[in-house]
């Protein structure tokens, strides 16, 4: 599939106090933030998702995470009948239940639901409503949480937590240059994901903005298969009978 590097932009205008990545909510008690994804996703895709936002899919590690989550459940109307995912799976070792993060299950205090685990191919450990945990299928699709450390820790200029953006006045926005190549799609997922969205060239003074960082990183600096004259912008033409050109923030 065609690639090429790619520029992510968050638009600040007038700068005001800093805010936090959108959705994540502190839990004092186990100092970290967590966001409930409640679009439901398969294992795979929940774990990357959490990547790209910069943070790991959550697990149950401690009691104070636990209740947590299911306090974000209940909050967010998840009912009890509905599983989330968590970041404990066996892939690496058949039946060695580990989190993202290397704590293993038998040194989290949780407990199974009735008649689990099940095995039967079910690879991926589900928190249900009642505090218990099971395995499943990782292609399931579940609601999932992210976690993050460093949620508070906010560029004053460009409200994110996401490392290299820059904040130029002259547009009013902050930009991060991609220096690994992908496809269209994962380029937008990747900016959404930041809190972001592709960059596009809405005025001259922008254009320029954008030759000027595009000068900063000559072509060695490009991982992967690279057109150095040519990057993504944000703007998909959809495939119905009029073809109409759309920015991506305006889908």
């Amino acid at each position: 599939m065609f690639q090429l590097i790619f520029l992510c932009a968050i638009f600040i205008g007038q700068k005001t106090a800093a805010v936090l990545d959108p959705g994540y909510e502190y839990v004092e008690e186990a100092n970290t933030w967590l966001r409930l994804h409640i679009v439901p996703a398969d294992w795979q895709d929940a774990r990357v998702q959490c990547r790209l936002e910069g943070g790991v899919l959550a697990s149950p590690s401690t009691t104070a995470l636990t209740k947590a989550m299911l306090s974000m459940m209940t909050t967010y109307k998840v009912n009890l009948g509905t599983r989330c995912f968590t970041g404990i799976h066996d892939l690496v070792s058949k039946r060695d239940f580990m989190s993202l993060d290397g704590v293993s299950v038998t040194n989290m205090q949780l407990d199974w639901a009735h008649g689990e685990p099940s095995g039967n191919d079910e690879n991926c450990l589900v928190l249900n409503g009642e505090g218990e945990i099971a395995d499943d299928s990782c292609s399931s699709k579940y609601p999932f949480f992210c976690r993050k450390d460093n949620a508070a820790n906010v560029s004053h200029e460009c409200h994110c937590t996401h490392k290299y953006y820059e904040y130029h006045p002259r547009t009013g926005s902050c930009y991060k240059f991609h220096k690994e190549v992908e496809t269209w799609h994962h380029a937008a997922k990747v900016c959404h994901a930041e809190g972001g969205h592709l960059a596009i060239i809405n005025s001259n003074t922008e254009a320029v903005v954008i030759k000027d960082i595009f000068e900063n990183y000559p072509e060695g600096n490009i991982i992967g298969p690279t057109y150095t004259s040519n990057a993504w912008v944000g703007v998909w033409k959809w495939n119905d009978r009029n073809g109409a050109w759309l920015t991506t923030t305006t889908w």
